[in-house]
């Protein structure tokens, strides 16, 4: 695959510096925060000791204690030595993913797990990256997933697969979707480009009844059972009556933005309307308007989940900055910074996504469902 620079001139390297440390000096402190503090406070990696623990029940046999959410904060507490609010909130299929790394102490498996997912991710994103991929695992979405020891880095990584391979392999596009419905929230996107392609779609959904019985042979139909009477409903709960978590600060749709009541919803509903709005004027199996747009839409999503997001911004500002105005430059640059953002100046998020969906679909893509997209070659 070759990428081709569509306009001459990008942006200095001082403004390029500033954008990449801005996105990742402030996740730094938040990392050098979580190794120095006390026992028994947030767990180093955070979310990872979800991944962790629930591969230490499946070992055990005990996977159904994961959706339990008592049980499974007194399991946090006797694996990890920390007692903490967290919840396994993901279906039976992606308790495999854990697996692998319950076999090692928590810190070296944190360490596996955080490198696997950046070396992942940049491979994924080397076809699309004019600039080292390396970058690409060091956006400020990328950087919550190394302090977060989130799935951001997997599912990015996936989805980059999934477009790279949906026009010239799709039955390898299918399985690669199956592979991403342990976060199925943020499937919108996957589910109607598989549509396009029938040898896809078909793919996709062996793969995933696949996972699902090995899930019920290896768990147990008591985990699903679990999942839906227990974890869903507190997702639930979590999004429309959680008082005060530091969680939703994580999140950027208008709708946790604005408040989570008559206002966030009015928001979300408007944001969500202008941004199909804009896609059905502007069509295309580009993964990078498709990731913008999946977080204008989905109001449960959170910045670790923005990989490919915040890829596509960098993308768009490196290969079309000398066509850009200052206000879509900023618009750009704004969203880019959305997961750090979400925590600062929250309520410009939802209109700096808008804003950078409208530019990548009116300057960043070059071709719609054809096999050229934001100036390179497909796979």
């Amino acid at each position: 695959m070759r990428f081709e620079r569509v306009t001459t001139g990008g942006p200095s390297f001082v403004y390029w510096a500033i954008l990449w440390g801005c996105g990742f000096s402030f996740t730094l402190v938040y990392i050098l925060r979580d190794i120095f503090a006390p026992i028994g406070s947030e767990p180093l990696g955070r979310d990872f000791a979800n991944v962790w623990t629930v591969g230490k029940l499946a070992l055990d046999g005990q996977v159904w204690l994961a959706y339990d959410l008592d049980t499974f904060r007194l399991a946090l507490n006797e694996y990890v030595g920390n007692l903490t609010l967290h919840l396994y909130s993901y279906p039976p299929p992606a308790v495999f993913i854990g697996i692998p790394f319950a076999l090692l102490p928590y810190i070296p498996a944190l360490i596996l797990w955080t490198v696997l997912g950046m070396a992942f991710f940049a491979w994924a994103a080397k076809p699309y990256t004019p600039f080292s991929p390396i970058l690409a695992a060091l956006t400020p979405a990328a950087a919550n997933n190394i302090l977060a020891g989130h799935y951001g880095f997997l599912h990015g990584g996936l989805w980059l697969l999934f477009f790279a391979s949906l026009h010239n392999h799709p039955r390898r596009a299918g399985l690669v979707a199956s592979a991403m419905t342990f976060k199925p929230h943020l499937g919108l996107f996957i589910a109607l480009a598989a549509l396009s392609r029938r040898q896809a779609l078909v793919a996709a959904l062996v793969g995933t009844a696949t996972l699902i019985c090995a899930s019920i042979l290896a768990f147990g139909l008591s985990a699903w059972f679990g999942f839906f009477a227990t974890t869903v409903p507190t997702q639930g709960e979590i999004l429309i009556n959680t008082k005060t978590q530091f969680g939703l600060a994580y999140m950027p749709s208008a709708y946790v933005v604005f408040g989570r009541g008559s206002l966030g919803i009015v928001a979300q509903v408007v944001i969500s309307a202008a941004a199909l709005l804009l896609l059905y004027r502007h069509w295309t199996l580009d993964p990078f308007p498709l990731a913008t747009a999946t977080f204008l839409i989905v109001p449960y999503a959170f910045g670790y989940d923005m990989t490919v997001a915040c890829l596509g911004f960098a993308v768009t500002i490196y290969t079309r900055w000398s066509c850009l105005t200052a206000i879509e430059r900023w618009a750009l640059s704004a969203a880019f910074l959305a997961p750090i953002l979400t925590f600062t100046l929250p309520y410009i998020v939802p209109f700096a996504l808008l804003a950078a969906l409208r530019v990548q679909l009116n300057r960043g893509t070059d071709a719609g469902p054809g096999p050229m997209f934001f100036g390179r070659a497909e796979l």
